[in-house]
């Protein structure tokens, strides 16, 4: 996982340029909470990306009554 660390400033270009393609606005006071809660989902999305899983695993069956 350390060579997916991200810096704060990719962090904050990756926000700039997700609310400008949807053209969302965000006052500035809510800005490091987004970049909070942002980078805990880069964490948490490292968790399972970094999760080793073997050439013959297979999706578990779908459950249909």
């Amino acid at each position: 996982m350390a060579d997916r660390d991200i810096t704060d400033e990719a962090l904050a270009a990756l926000l700039d340029g997700g609310l400008a393609v949807q053209a969302l606005p965000l006052e500035e006071a809510l800005r490091p909470r987004v970049l909070m809660h942002l980078k805990t989902a880069v964490a948490m999305a490292a968790l399972v990306t970094d999760f080793p899983l073997p050439d013959e695993a297979e999706p578990a069956p779908v459950y249909r009554p």
